[in-house]
C-alpha cells in the first residue's frame, strides 16, 4: 500500500465514524469550552468576594473536567494535528485547572515585564527618589559621578519589575494568555508574594533580535531538514504508516536482516523523529518572537532569556542515569506543572505521618527529616510520570487508529519502577568490594554502568510507546508543508507541498 492510499484511508475511516454516530466533529464553543472557562475564571476571580472565589473555584474546575471528559470521549477532529490534539488539550486544561484553581491563587501570581525606560537629569546627573530606591541604579550613579561622566539617558538600560494581575481588562486578558501558554513559567512566579523589584538588568533584550538572528534562523533550517529526511526514511518503511508489520523494508533489507537490528533501527528513527519534532517547535516559536516579532511587540516574552534551551546535556546520564535523562537531558516542558501536583499530593500523603510523629512527641532527627525528603521526592517522581502516562494515553485514546492507551501510560509508569532498580543497583554495587578495588576507575565505571542500562531500558521498553503510536496513526503527521527530499525524488510520495 502506498503512502497516499493510506492517507486516503484513513480519511475515509473518519469519514465513516461521522456518518455512523461514534462521534462528533470540533465545533465552536462547544469543543473549547474547557478553555473558554478556565480563561474566563482567570479574568473575573480578581473581581469577585473572597467567598465567591472559594466557591466558584470548584464549580469551575468541576465544569472544566466535565468539559474536558466531554471532548476526550465524543469529540474527534480530522487530521492527526487535530485528533491527538483533543487528547492532549483535555488533560492539559485539567492539569491548568487543579493548579490554577485547587492548588494555587492566581490572584497571587506575578509575572516578570519590562520595566518603563527611565531618564536621569542631563543637567546635573542627580537621579530621582524612586531611582534611587533602585539599587543598581544608584551604584551606577556613584560610578558614573567617580569617573566624572554625566548620564543622558538610560533608554538602552531595560530592566525587570513584577507585574501582578491587572486591572484593565485588555492588559488582564494579555497577562492571562501568557500565564496559560508559558508551560514552563520561566518569567512567572507562583509564590505569594515575589520580590519587590528584580535586580537583574536584560541588557540583550534590545540586541536579542541581531545577535541571535543566525543562531536561530541556522538552528530552525537544520532542524527542518532533519525532520524533513526522518518523515522520508518513515514513508519508506510500512510499520510507520500505520501497519506495525515485523519485516523489514525492502530499502534496508539487505543491511538488517534481524529482528533486534530491525526493531533497534525502528526505534531509533521514532526517536529521532519525536526529538526533532519537538526541536522545530521550540526553534519555529523562538525565531517567531525573539527574531520576527520582536520586544516591541511582546515585551519579553521576546527576550532570548525567557527561552531558555530545551534539552538539557546528555552528560546528565552518566551521572544519574536513568534519573538524569528524565530529568535534565530529555525536554522540560510541561514539568512545572507536573511537579506542582507532585508536590501537593506528597504533602498531602506524608502530613498525617508527620502528625502522629507530633502526637507521640517524638524528636525529629536529621535522618527522619531525610526520610521524609526522600519520601516526598519518590512520590513527586511517580505523580509525574503518571501524569505524564495519562497525558500520552489520552492523545493515543483520541487517534483515529486503533490505539492501545493502556500501553502508552504503561510505558511512562514503568520509568519510575527503572529509577529504583537502578538505584538499587547502584547502591549495592557501590557497598561491594568490587567497587572499592576499581581504585582511580571507580568513576568511570559507574558512568559506564548508568549510560547503559539507560540505553538498555529505554531501548526494551521504547516498543511499547512507539507501537502505541504507529497503531493509532500518529507516524502519518505530517510535519512540515514543503518537502525537499520527497520533491526531489528521494521517496515514494514525490510532492512538494505536503499540507
Amino acid at each position: 500500500m502506498s503512502y497516499v492510499t493510506a492517507e486516503q484511508r484513513v480519511q475515509n475511516d473518519y469519514l465513516s465514524a461521522l456518518q455512523a454516530g461514534n462521534f462528533t466533529p470540533p465545533s465552536f464553543p462547544l469543543s473549547s469550552l474547557n478553555i473558554i472557562l478556565l480563561i474566563g475564571w482567570l479574568m473575573v476571580c480578581q473581581s469577585v468576594s473572597e467567598s465567591s472565589f472559594q466557591r466558584g473555584r470548584w464549580i469551575v474546575f468541576i465544569a472544566i473536567a466535565f468539559s474536558s471528559i466531554w471532548n476526550l470521549l465524543f469529540v474527534r477532529a480530522p487530521g492527526v494535528t487535530g485528533s491527538i490534539g483533543t487528547g492532549l488539550n483535555s488533560v492539559l486544561c485539567t492539569v491548568m485547572a487543579v493548579n490554577f484553581l485547587l492548588l494555587h491563587d492566581p490572584r497571587s501570581f506575578k509575572r516578570l515585564i519590562l520595566r518603563p525606560q527611565q531618564r536621569m537629569n542631563s543637567t546635573n546627573g542627580q537621579i530621582n527618589q524612586k531611582q534611587l530606591a533602585d539599587g543598581n541604579e544608584a551604584k551606577e550613579h556613584i560610578r558614573s559621578k567617580q569617573a566624572g561622566k554625566r548620564y543622558h539617558n538610560m533608554q538602552n538600560r531595560p530592566g525587570l519589575e513584577w507585574e501582578p494581575m491587572p486591572r484593565e481588562t485588555l492588559r488582564r486578558l494579555a497577562w492571562v494568555f501568557d500565564l496559560i501558554t508559558c508551560f514552563r513559567g520561566v518569567h512567572w512566579s507562583w509564590k505569594s508574594p515575589p520580590p519587590s523589584s528584580h535586580p537583574l538588568l536584560l541588557s540583550n533584550v534590545s540586541l536579542g533580535q541581531t545577535t541571535t538572528l543566525f543562531r536561530n534562523l541556522s538552528r530552525f533550517l537544520i532542524g527542518y531538514i532533519v525532520l524533513d529526511a526522518v518523515k522520508s526514511l518513515m514513508i519508506a518503511d510500512l510499520y510507520f504508516t500505520h501497519y506495525p508489520i515485523r519485516t523489514p523494508p525492502p530499502h534496508i533489507a539487505r543491511y538488517i536482516a534481524s529482528p533486534l537490528g530491525l526493531y533497534t533501527y525502528r526505534m531509533l528513527l521514532a526517536t529521532l523523529g519525536g526529538y526533532s519534532a519537538i526541536d522545530l517547535e521550540y526553534s519555529t516559536t523562538v525565531l517567531l518572537q525573539v527574531n520576527i516579532l520582536g520586544p516591541n511587540i511582546l515585551g519579553l516574552n521576546a527576550s532570548p532569556a525567557t527561552f531558555p534551551p530545551i534539552w538539557g546535556s546528555p552528560h546528565a546520564i552518566l551521572r544519574k542515569g536513568l534519573r538524569g535523562f528524565w530529568g535534565d537531558t530529555w525536554h522540560q516542558m510541561l514539568r512545572m506543572h507536573f511537579v506542582s501536583i507532585g508536590d501537593a499530593i506528597a504533602q498531602g500523603l506524608l502530613r498525617n505521618v508527620h502528625v502522629n510523629s507530633n502526637s507521640r512527641q517524638d524528636k525529629v532527627k536529621e535522618t527522619d527529616r531525610h526520610n521524609q525528603s526522600s519520601a516526598e521526592a519518590a512520590i513527586r517522581v511517580v505523580v509525574v510520570f503518571l501524569l505524564s502516562g495519562v497525558l500520552h494515553a489520552c492523545g493515543s485514546y483520541t487517534l483515529l487508529g486503533s490505539s492501545r492507551p493502556s500501553v502508552s501510560f504503561l510505558f511512562f509508569a514503568l520509568q519510575p519502577f527503572g529509577m529504583a532498580i537502578q538505584s538499587t543497583c547502584s547502591y549495592l554495587f557501590c557497598s561491594s568490594q568490587l567497587f572499592f578495588s576499581l581504585g582511580r576507575y571507580q568513576l568511570h565505571v559507574r558512568q559506564i554502568s548508568n549510560f547503559f542500562f539507560t540505553i538498555l531500558w529505554l531501548w526494551a521498553f521504547a516498543g511499547l510507546f512507539a507501537d502505541d503510536l504507529t497503531s493509532g496513526g500518529m507516524w502519518m503527521f505530517e510535519p512540515v508543508p514543503v518537502s525537499f527530499f520527497r520533491g526531489l525524488g528521494f521517496s515514494e510520495d514525490r510532492r512538494f507541498w505536503c499540507w
